[in-house]
């Protein structure tokens, strides 16, 4: 008998701990504190961490997956991540997901300049492959961080198979799951992530990832700066299930997920 599967709870952070000059520098930002009271929340209440190509592959291959499994994702690989949020979740028990830009491994955010948000360093390849060694997963995010959406079918995919390549060479490990940069695809864009290899892909859209749901377009909770535990649970439970209100951006999924 096939295993029945919960809903997955996807969290969607990005940096943790960077420190606050101005407003803009708590954009996709989380303080140390209140991450660790979150992920300590999690525990108290019962919830194991898996990887998300771990979850990808229990619902592939029918695996079963324990009680109120969660999954930890980052974007983008910055350096305050493996400096704050590595050392909270080791010693809770609980591994995350890494999404790398294969070449900007070491370097920065370069793709944020001119846009008012900071640039900051990014992770190096020795701090990945740590983060390898205590049980993360290091996913897919292209070679260069770019908007798929308004390139050509086959720049796109280049820049998704290079970068899946690229991180393969490096960690010597199959590199089975991708997260979209901004956010931003077209109605093509997830064929072509599901043709270059990936078992599956998750968006910025809001909402608890389930089996049921298209494996190249699952949603996330998105965890903001000012969320105090209350908030967070808020996110957590209960927003996922709201109607979402907000204007249609450019990276809207609508139209894939009618």
């Amino acid at each position: 008998m096939s295993p029945k599967f919960s809903p997955v709870p996807i969290l969607m952070y990005h940096k943790v701990g960077e420190p606050v000059l101005t407003k803009r520098d708590t954009f996709l930002n989380v303080s140390a504190q209140n991450f660790s009271k979150q992920m300590c929340l999690l525990k108290r209440l019962g919830y194991t961490a898996r990887t998300f190509g771990e979850v990808l592959e229990a619902w592939t291959y029918q695996k079963p997956l324990p009680p109120r499994t969660f999954v930890i994702t980052f974007d983008d690989g910055y350096v305050n991540v493996g400096r704050y949020a590595a050392p909270i979740l080791q010693e809770l028990g609980f591994t995350a997901t890494v999404f790398a830009v294969s070449q900007a491994v070491g370097k920065t955010n370069d793709w944020d300049e001119g846009t008012n948000n900071v640039v900051i360093p990014l992770m190096e390849w020795a701090r990945l492959h740590e983060l390898q060694g205590l049980g993360w997963e290091i996913a897919g995010h292209t070679a260069h961080h770019p908007h798929l959406d308004v390139l050509s079918d086959a720049e796109a995919f280049e820049e998704i198979v290079r970068g899946k390549a690229e991180l393969e060479a490096e960690l010597q490990a199959q590199v089975k799951t991708f997260c979209y940069p901004f956010g931003h695809l077209n109605p093509r864009t997830p064929e072509l992530v599901k043709r270059a290899g990936f078992l599956g892909a998750c968006t910025t859209q809001r909402g608890i990832a389930k089996q049921a749901d298209n494996p190249f377009l699952l949603s996330r909770v998105k965890v903001a700066y000012r969320d105090n535990t209350l908030a967070f649970l808020y996110r957590l439970v209960l927003a996922p299930h709201l109607p979402d209100l907000r204007k249609k951006r450019r990276s809207s999924l609508s139209n894939l997920q009618a």
